[in-house]
C-alpha cells in the first residue's frame, strides 16, 4: 500500500557514526578494551528468536508482546509494593526449610524482556542465547543435570564440560548480593521468584566469560558470577537463561565494568525492520554518545527496587503544548517506593500513571480526526483506519525529562499493524508508576552511565546495524562488508503535524 511514506531506514547517520569512532576512539591504554558489541533481536519479530512463528500476523505479534508488557508491568508492581530489596535480607542458615517454604519474588520482572543476545561462557566455552533483561540484575543459565527445566531449542549448559566452573562460598560477598540464598554444605544456592510463578533455582557459580571486543579480538573474564538453574518453572521464551542489565552488582555490565567501564547503550530498531539492533558495553558508548551530542538527565534510585533504571519525569506537551490537567506529583518517586518513571527496554509499550495518561489521551483524541477502530482484541486503547490515506499526520508527543526532552514522532507513538491501514496507539494507563517502554525508545540511542548515575540520549533517526557498528580502532578503515554497502530497508513511516 501507498498509505505511508516509504523512507530508507539506514541513511548517512552511519557515515557519521563510523567516523566519530574513527576520529574519536582510539586503544586504551590502562588495559581496558573500548568495549563490547553484541546483536540485540526481537523476541517475537526477528526470525532468529525461539518465539519467532513466521505463518504469524504482525499484529498477531503485536498482540504477543502487549500481553508480556502487561505481564511484567504487574511484575514491577509487585515487587515494589512489597517492598523487597535487590540486595535481600540477613539470613539464618539454621532456617534453611523455613525459607524455601516462604513466599518470595525477586527484583526480577514477571515476565522475559523483548529482546535476546548470545553469551559464550565455560572453558571451553558454550555459547547460550539468551533473554536481556535491564529490569534485574543475575544473569543464570539453565544446567545439567537439570531435574526440572523448561524447553529450549539448544543444550543446557554442562558444568562438567567446563574445566574452569567453579561453586561459590556461601560466606562470600557474591552470595550476600542474592535477594534469596541457602546454605548447601557450605556453597551458596539461590532461587529467583518471578510475578507470574515462573522461577529459577540452582547453584551461584563462577566460569570464564568469552568477550568479543570491539576491537575484534577475543577477551577472558575469569570468574564471571552466575546463577546455574537446575530447576527452573516457567517458559522464558524458550532462551537458554537471562542475562540482567540492572544496576546491581550481579549484572552483566556491572561485572564487567574493571575491563570496559560502567557505560552501555543500545539503539533499538522498529518493530518492522529486519536488521538487528545494538548493544554497546563500555567506553565506546560514551564515544559514540559524544558524536551524537547526547544529553544527559539523572538517574533516580528507589531504595525498595535499586536496580531499576528511573529517571526524573517533570511533564508532557502534546505539539509543543503543555497538557492541562495532568496533576503536580503524577511522576514523582515517593518515599514509599511508589510512583516515578523507569526506563524499560524489556517492555514494548509505554505505560503512563492513569492520571496523566487520561488527560494525555484525551488530547490526542481532539487533535486525530480519522476514522476510530476497535483496538480489544489488541489490548490497546486507540486505533485508527488509515485505509486510503497517503499521508497520514499525527502529533508529536514531549516527554520532558530533567536536562533533555525526548520528542517523540508519529512512528515512536502509533504501530501501524496490519496491511488495510490499522494503526494504533502505543501507549497505555496504569496505576503506581510510569515505564518508558520501547516503542518509544526506538531510533534514539540511550546511554546508561551508571557510574555518574545518569542516562543520555540522542535522536539517531535510522537503524545503526549491528553490522555497520564493528568498531576497528588504532587508524583501521571503517567500511561495511557484502551487500551491507549497498542494503537498504524500507520500512513504512507515519507523519507528524
Amino acid at each position: 500500500m501507498t498509505s505511508l511514506r516509504i523512507l530508507n531506514a539506514l541513511k548517512p547517520m552511519m557515515a557519521l557514526l563510523a567516523a566519530v569512532l574513527l576520529l574519536q576512539a582510539a586503544p586504551s591504554r590502562s588495559g581496558k578494551t573500548e568495549g563490547v558489541l553484541a546483536e540485540l533481536k526481537h523476541l517475537d519479530h526477528h526470525e532468529d528468536s525461539p518465539l519467532h512463528k513466521a505463518d504469524a500476523t504482525f499484529a498477531e505479534r503485536l498482540h504477543n508482546a502487549v500481553k508480556r508488557s502487561n505481564a511484567r508491568i504487574a511484575g514491577f508492581q509487585n515487587i515494589i509494593a512489597r517492598g523487597v530489596s535487590p540486595r535481600g535480607a540477613d539470613f539464618d542458615p539454621t532456617s534453611e526449610e523455613l525459607s524455601r517454604g516462604s513466599s518470595f519474588e525477586s527484583p526480577v520482572s514477571s515476565s522475559p524482556g523483548s529482546y535476546f543476545m548470545t553469551i559464550s561462557l565455560g572453558s571451553p566455552p558454550q555459547t547460550k542465547t539468551v533473554i536481556v533483561d535491564t529490569g534485574s540484575d543475575l544473569v543464570w543459565l539453565q544446567c545439567a543435570p537439570c531435574t526440572q527445566c523448561f524447553q529450549q531449542s539448544n543444550p543446557v549448559f554442562d558444568p562438567k564440560s567446563s574445566s574452569s566452573y567453579k561453586r561459590i562460598r556461601f560466606y562470600s560477598s557474591w552470595c550476600s548480593e542474592l535477594p534469596l540464598r541457602y546454605y548447601d554444605g557450605g556453597f551458596c544456592t539461590y532461587r529467583y521468584g518471578y510475578g507470574d510463578g515462573s522461577t529459577t533455582e540452582g547453584d551461584l557459580a563462577t566460569d570464564t566469560l568469552t568477550l568479543t571486543t570491539t576491537e575484534g579480538s577475543k577477551h577472558a573474564v575469569p570468574e564471571f558470577t552466575f546463577g546455574c538453574g537446575d530447576k527452573n518453572r516457567g517458559t522464558f521464551a524458550g532462551a537458554d537463561g537471562l542475562v540482567g542489565l540492572g544496576r546491581g552488582a550481579l549484572s552483566f555490565n556491572e561485572q564487567i565494568r574493571p575491563l570496559i567501564g560502567s557505560q552501555f547503550s543500545y539503539c533499538l530498531v522498529e518493530l518492522s525492520a529486519p536488521a538487528t539492533s545494538v548493544l554497546l558495553l563500555g567506553g565506546a558508548s560514551t564515544t559514540v554518545g559524544n558524536g551524537l551530542n547526547v544529553k544527559f538527565t539523572p538517574l533516580m534510585r528507589n531504595p525498595v527496587a535499586d536496580t531499576f533504571y528511573y529517571v526524573k519525569l517533570n511533564g508532557v506537551k502534546v505539539n509543543n503544548q503543555v497538557v492541562g490537567g495532568i496533576p503536580a506529583g503524577a511522576f514523582t518517586l515517593k518515599r514509599s517506593g511508589s510512583g516515578g518513571v523507569i526506563l524499560d527496554s524489556g517492555r514494548t509499550l509505554t505505560y503512563l500513571i492513569r492520571s496523566a495518561y487520561d488527560p494525555i489521551l484525551l488530547r490526542l483524541r481532539s487533535l486525530i480526526q480519522y476514522p476510530v477502530l476497535d483496538s480489544s482484541h489488541l489490548g490497546l486503547d486507540l486505533c485508527y483506519d488509515l485505509s486510503g490515506m497517503s499521508r497520514p499526520v499525527f502529533p508529536s508527543v514531549t516527554l520532558e525529562f530533567q536536562g533533555v526532552d525526548l520528542v517523540l514522532p508519529a512512528d515512536n507513538l502509533f504501530v501501524r499493524v496490519d496491511d488495510r491501514g490499522k494503526t494504533c496507539l502505543a501507549l497505555a494507563g496504569t496505576t503506581d508508576l510510569s515505564i518508558i517502554g520501547n516503542i518509544q525508545q526506538q531510533n534514539h540511542y540511550f546511554l546508561d552511565d551508571v557510574e555518574n548515575e545518569r542516562v543520555g540520549i540522542a535522536v539517531v533517526g535510522s537503524v545503526i546495524t549491528h553490522q555497520r557498528l564493528k568498531l576497528q580502532y588504532g587508524g583501521k578503515k571503517i567500511e561495511p562488508t557484502g551487500t551491507e554497502a549497498t542494503h537498504r530497508v524500507k520500512v513504512s513511516r507515519l507523519t507528524d503535524f
